[in-house]
């Protein structure tokens, strides 16, 4: 609306006049959003309420509350672990007492398994301790605990029968949140052997889990036959667990039985007993040692998912399982209603519906304190340039005016935002607004809420991340360091809100007004264009307007009156970031960020890989097998011009029948040379001829086949896989029997056995007798430069890590691996090599058997395999671009950390050449920035991927020795840039003059 004449009706404190309505415009300020204003609602009515309820004693006591809770936070943070697990050390001591207490001779646990109509499960346990009492020990009874709480389910302990020496009597029971205390007493001292039976039931012992051999849902009864605590010893167990027939066919493997105390355990695949009754299945297991507290039995059976009806968790579970997330959840829910609270509740106070365009400064307001009621950092110097201006003398008048310009060349731009803020952020004027009335604090019970809540939830958070720290975790999501990082930022953030609060006055409401004016007014008149630099109104007019347009037009007045480009001189101060140091600054976080991202992202090309690494199988379950035989066969086929690898692997292996888990047989075979694709494709396993499920992992360029068996095998049993290779054909470098060595051919590289067959498996797994054999089609091997079997030439290279692959040509193996004379078969072993036709094409074969030296190929030091080398080009599939883009990544750790260790080595001697030229100080500006910025960024880079690169690097690599020597110097450099280049040094205060000594008084 444009403002015309205003007829004067009366003023206010801040000079603002009430004109017509025809010149008001509308002060129209945004609605807040339906969910901020129904929060505020809330938040006001629960401060009324607790105003009308209590007033300031209730708020102390609120406090208080707050300040108890924080206390006991910190303690259960910084002192003892409540309730801790017992320890190797309280275990193993409790050995050396446990004649100190009762000792039960025999421990017999009878279990009787059942399903009910619903499908609920339900063990009926009959439990015969058999106790010891010395005679120095003054005890008259026993103590029994059983769990009452299970995996979420309550186990509803009842039909509790009690006999001690065969007489029924009533225990004295306790029960507690998650256990049930049976007291056993008899009510006099014992002495001797004493029978305690114990019958209950309990109900919901089955959970569903994940297989950890399937990785598919199952039922799983655990169970554990002790219970939540047993700290007796004990000298004979026996374990027996009866399930009805129904439930029995729906095993999915045997069941499984042990005990252990510490380190030591013994466990074992439980049969069926031949006495089990009929319709019964009888699963039992014992151990007739002695045995210390503190041990543990257990048994485990799986049933398929769905075989037990699961009850509803209990409260106690979902309290343990979201407890530790409640002071989280109460941070998270404390950040809208903050949130909201700043937007409506402590919202600037309301001035008039409406304000006039003005065209005078407004009554005791500096242009300071526009500047922060206006919240305008970046017009703020301007305007206090522009105020000074007005105050200085007539002498002074240049200088002010050049002080003018320097600001107005700085307004706007991107370098003067950190600085301007800056400046803002610490004005006396913006902590004076509370003192002159303009902003207020919030007061009350909501903000003291919102002060107090974030800092004692913080600490009730980690306390509890560091008691459960000692505990087993039920936490439905536990990820501490996440936990501990959101609450931070969370309570950082209401925080922030809660103490930054300072809506405006009623005053300050309508000095904003006026100043909406003074800009309505400058917008109406296109004051900045047309006014002179002494203008009263101009500093206000300056704060409202844009930082750059405003800047632009003082600018002109001040070269109008100086003279043109007179504004100019000396208007980038030291705190200015131009444009150059700007960027070099983004350029020396990115060094860094982008160092600590290839850590994170990039894999560690130098990472150490054993030998034996490609037989540590993921899967624990192949320590139950070793492995007798081995016969490999492949046959090596083309397709026009694309070769193809069919290979069967059968091994003749034995099934541990001690084995804790359920056995499993893995193979590992290659599935990337250099990093060129095989085309890997797993077709089938099958142990004695049945196929069994299997899964394929893949580590680098090695896949390992392992099973996924459910049922648990025993003895003897011939493993059979079969896979092929859909793109076999490599490009690499041709190997001297090629004839092309040094230059690139296409090579068919297959490995039947990987390096380390020969003791890679679970020892003593030594395979003996190994048959390789390779069928090589006419369609093939007529192409082939050379073929032959594949091993590591010693003569291609110095370091054993850099021998090339090579072949010893077919029909040779007798000549070059042949026994010594001095060697017979029985220490060396044998090697028989063969060759037979077959339907266009030639059948190899190498068999080996193990001496007394190990097997005759293990000079070879390769996998046992062949290689057939052809021209370049002579078969599809060979991928130059994946094998440089391995090369390159190789070489990329060693490239980063040489190219930004130079970068700062460089850097540190030209600013060592710059202190011997010129000094060592030097104002801020670009080039300072390069010393301390840049140069230390890329010194901090350098040595990021340096200790990434080199930490699993063996010592006698030299590349490990060229980037330690590089960042080592890069540091030194970085080191060097920021001692002998130094800011420059203050000026000193001007000293008083002293006057002379011998000067005479004047007379009066």
């Amino acid at each position: 609306m444009t403002a015309g004449v205003a007829r004067v009706t009366g003023t206010d404190e801040t000079g603002t006049t009430v004109p017509d309505d025809a010149e008001r415009i509308p002060d129209t300020r945004p609605r807040p959003t339906p969910l901020w204003a129904l929060l505020s609602r809330w938040l006001t009515r629960l401060e009324a309420w607790l105003r009308s309820h209590g007033g300031t004693p209730l708020r102390y006591g609120i406090r208080a509350v707050w300040v108890t809770i924080a206390a006991i936070a910190a303690f259960l943070l910084v002192g003892p672990v409540i309730n801790p697990p017992l320890s190797l050390d309280d275990i193993t001591e409790s050995a050396s007492t446990a004649t100190e207490t009762w000792i039960a001779r025999d421990f017999d646990a009878d279990y009787t398994i059942s399903r009910d109509a619903d499908g609920r499960l339900h063990a009926d346990v009959v439990e015969t301790i058999t106790a010891f009492f010395p005679d120095d020990v003054d005890e008259s009874g026993i103590e029994r605990i059983l769990a009452t709480q299970y995996e979420g389910h309550d186990l509803a302990p009842r039909g509790l029968e009690v006999e001690i020496d065969g007489t029924s009597v009533e225990p004295d029971v306790r029960s507690t949140a998650d256990r049930l205390h049976i007291e056993l007493d008899t009510g006099e001292r014992l002495r001797g052997d004493h029978e305690f039976v114990i019958r209950y039931r309990l109900s919901d012992l089955a959970y569903t889990a994940t297989d950890d051999v399937t990785g598919g849902p199952v039922d799983l009864l655990e169970w554990s036959v002790f219970g939540p605590s047993w700290p007796q010893a004990f000298s004979a167990l026996n374990v027996s667990v009866t399930l009805p027939d129904e439930l029995d066919e729906l095993l999915v493997r045997q069941p499984f039985g042990g005990v252990a105390w510490t380190l030591v355990s013994g466990a074992d695949w439980l049969d069926r007993e031949d006495d089990s009754p009929a319709g019964q299945n009888v699963y039992a297991f014992s151990v007739d040692q002695n045995m210390p507290p503190y041990s543990l039995s257990w048994f485990r059976m799986v049933f398929p998912e769905g075989t037990f009806t699961m009850p509803p968790p209990t409260p106690l579970f979902i309290l343990q399982t979201f407890g530790p997330l409640i002071p989280l959840g109460i941070l998270l829910l404390t950040l809208p209603f903050s949130l909201a609270a700043r937007a409506v509740a402590w919202s600037d106070a309301r001035g008039r519906p409406w304000y006039v365009a003005q065209y005078a400064p407004p009554k005791n307001v500096s242009a300071a304190q526009a500047a922060q009621i206006m919240r305008r950092p970046r017009t703020r110097e301007l305007a206090l340039a522009l105020a000074a201006l007005a105050d200085s003398s007539r002498s002074r008048r240049p200088e002010a005016l050049a002080a003018v310009g320097r600001a107005a060349h700085r307004t706007g731009r991107v370098g003067d935002r950190f600085r301007a803020r800056t400046a803002y952020f610490f004005d006396r004027a913006r902590h004076a607004q509370i003192a002159d009335g303009f902003r207020r604090i919030p007061r009350g019970f909501v903000r003291d809420g919102f002060i107090a809540a974030p800092l004692a939830l913080t600490l009730v958070q980690l306390a509890t991340i560091r008691q459960l720290s000692h505990q087993e975790t039920l936490a439905v999501i536990w990820w501490p360091g996440l936990f501990a990082l959101v609450s931070f930022v969370i309570s950082a953030i209401v925080l922030g809100i809660a103490l930054s609060a300072r809506p405006l006055t009623r005053k300050g409401a309508l000095a904003r007004q006026h100043l909406l004016g003074v800009e309505a007014y400058a917008d109406q008149t296109s004051m900045l264009d047309r006014v002179t630099i002494d203008d009263a109104l101009l500093p206000y007019a300056v704060v409202t307007a844009d930082p750059r347009d405003a800047g632009r037009s003082i600018v002109a007045l001040v070269d109008r009156e100086l003279g043109e480009g007179a504004s100019r001189r000396g208007w980038r101060t030291g705190d200015f970031l131009s444009w150059p140091r700007l960027i070099l600054r983004a350029a020396a976080v990115l060094i860094v960020a982008g160092a600590i991202a290839m850590v994170a992202l990039v894999p560690n090309p130098y990472e150490r890989v054993s030998t034996y690494d490609r037989y540590d199988f993921e899967s624990r379950g192949t320590l139950y097998v070793q492995v007798d035989s081995a016969e490999v066969e492949a046959h090596i086929s083309s397709d026009g011009d694309r070769p193809r690898i069919d290979a069967t692997l059968r091994f003749g292996i034995e099934f541990d029948e001690d084995s804790r888990r359920v056995p499993q047989f893995a193979v590992p075979v290659m599935n990337a040379i250099d990093g060129q694709d095989l085309g890997l494709v797993v077709d089938d396993v099958s142990i004695d001829g049945e196929s069994v499920p299997f899964e394929v992992t893949e580590n680098l360029d090695v896949s390992t086949i392992t099973t996924v068996m459910g049922d648990v095998r025993v003895g003897e049993a011939e493993a059979v896989v079969t896979y092929a290779y859909t793109s076999p054909a490599v490009i690499g470098e041709g190997s001297p029997v090629s004839g092309e060595q040094g230059h690139p051919v296409d090579r068919i590289r297959w490995a039947g056995l990987l390096d380390g067959w020969e003791s890679g498996w679970t020892h003593p797994s030594a395979p003996d007798p190994v048959t390789i054999s390779v069928r090589i089609d006419d369609s093939v091997s007529d192409r082939a430069l050379s073929s032959g079997w594949l091993r590591e030439d010693p003569d291609t290279a110095e370091e054993a890590r850099d021998w090339k692959d090579s072949s010893y040509a077919f029909g040779t193996l007798d000549d070059e691996l042949g026994a010594p004379e001095y060697l017979t078969e029985v220490e060396y072993g044998t090697l028989v090599e063969s060759r037979d036709s077959a339907d266009a094409g030639v059948v190899h074969t190498m068999t080996v058997t193990e001496g007394e030296y190990g097997y005759p190929t293990r000079s070879t030091y390769s996998d046992l395999g062949v290689l057939l080398e052809f021209p370049e080009g002579t078969w599809a599939g060979p991928d130059a671009e994946a094998r440089d883009a391995q090369a390159f990544a190789w070489a990329l750790p060693i490239i980063v950390v040489t190219s930004t260790a130079g970068l700062a080595i460089l850097i540190g001697v030209i600013a060592v050449g710059r202190s011997l030229l010129r000094g060592r100080r030097m104002t801020q500006g670009t080039l300072r920035d390069v010393f301390w910025w840049l140069g230390p960024a890329a010194a901090i880079a350098a040595s990021i991927v340096c200790v990434w690169a080199t930490g699993d690097m063996p010592a006698s690599w030299v590349e490990g020795a060229i980037m330690l020597w590089a960042a080592g110097l890069g540091v030194i450099a970085a080191i060097t840039s920021w001692v002998v280049v130094r800011p420059p040094a203050p000026a000193a205060p001007p000293s008083a003059s002293k006057r002379p000594q011998n000067r005479k008084r004047p007379r009066r």
